[in-house]
């Protein structure tokens, strides 16, 4: 571009200046990613519902209810994803990988034991409401968390 625009230095008419920016602007906009509109924030300050405490800075609000018959899925070395279940639930596990896993509390309140590659183990929630990070202890990159609900 700079080659084109040395070459027409004192040729230059308002209407060329026009085209090459407008040409510029569009090769820049087809090596630029898409933007997508930032969504609306989440109103994480809300008052909380009676009885209940107001989520802490940052934290998501947690589902109003929880699953009836909670799963926690592993394939592919991974958890399916944090599960909100009440106090007391039973949790049900679910290992379709080859290898053993397990699903234990960090602080200890649960732990299926080895659960072997394509069976089922369950575990019962902490009767504490709040936040349980777990982890597979044979593999311990594999990490999730349970929101425990009253």
């Amino acid at each position: 571009m700079s080659a084109l625009l040395q070459r027409a230095r004192g040729r230059m008419t308002p209407t060329l200046a026009i085209c090459l920016i407008a040409a510029a602007v569009a090769a820049v906009g087809l090596f630029l990613p898409k933007l997508t509109p930032l969504a609306a924030p989440s109103n994480a300050y809300a008052a909380p519902a009676a009885g209940g405490a107001a989520p802490a800075e940052g934290a998501a609000a947690a589902p109003a209810e929880a699953p009836a018959n909670p799963v926690v899925r592993i394939a592919d070395f991974s958890f399916s994803g944090d599960l909100t279940v009440t106090v007391g639930q039973t949790v049900t596990v679910t290992n379709v990988d080859g290898a053993p896993h397990t699903v234990t509390a960090n602080d200890g309140s649960f732990d299926t034991g080895d659960i072997g590659g394509g069976g089922t183990g369950s575990f019962v929630a902490p009767t504490q409401p709040g936040t349980y990070d777990f982890i597979c202890t044979i593999h311990p990159s594999m990490t999730g968390q349970l929101v425990v609900l009253p």
